[in-house]
């Protein structure tokens, strides 16, 4: 088990809102607590954008691609060379400003932390329990990775196998975080 935030998913989420991709259209569907201003416009690229975002966003929260790992080309570069050059081409002009809102949060959550996730971790470790599941941290297959992200509702998605994207404000609030976690474990832990 594992409560962290994720800088490459940050940008994600970052240049969806620049693309002006509506969040109840592709990936989490709230907006990040930053305004971040529409800088794509109603072009006719706004289509493939939103595909591109939305096929990106798909491969990050599933592990086909490590969201962890920094590529060894610039964000943009790697963008473009993954064949989605409507999101490079975004991305490059505002890699800048993505990469200090990504780093800005992280070091928030670094700091923050410490607050509430030892709290979140027990509490996931009695759902657990309480769900019959007897966690072993070393298999694979029963590690549940909670993913802080700074978005503007108390909520969680259950994306990917057993990767949960949750609000910051969701993981500081015990009662919300219950109620949206719990019914998750039973997802990922069907027959326990």
């Amino acid at each position: 088990m594992a409560v962290k935030t994720n800088q490459t998913m940050l940008m994600a989420l970052y240049l969806r809102e620049l693309g002006g991709v509506d969040p109840a259209e592709a990936g989490p569907n709230c907006r990040l607590t930053s305004v971040i201003k529409n800088r794509n416009g109603a072009d006719t690229s706004h289509g493939q954008f939103k595909q591109e975002w939305s096929a990106w966003w798909g491969a990050l929260t599933s592990g086909e691609i490590d969201a962890e790992t920094a590529p060894e080309q610039t964000l943009h570069e790697h963008l473009d060379l993954e064949g989605f050059p409507a999101l490079a081409k975004l991305a490059k002009a505002h890699y800048g400003q993505a990469t200090v809102f990504a780093q800005q949060h992280a070091e928030e959550f670094i700091e923050k932390s410490v607050d509430y996730v030892p709290r979140r971790l027990d509490e996931l470790e009695r759902i657990l329990l309480d769900h019959g599941v007897d966690h072993d941290t070393q298999a694979q297959e029963q590690q549940i990775q909670l993913i802080d992200m700074p978005l503007d509702e108390p909520r969680a998605w259950l994306t990917g196998r057993s990767t949960i994207v949750a609000s910051t404000s969701l993981l500081q609030d015990s009662k919300a975080f219950h109620g949206f976690i719990q019914p998750m474990v039973t997802i990922i832990f069907p027959s326990a």
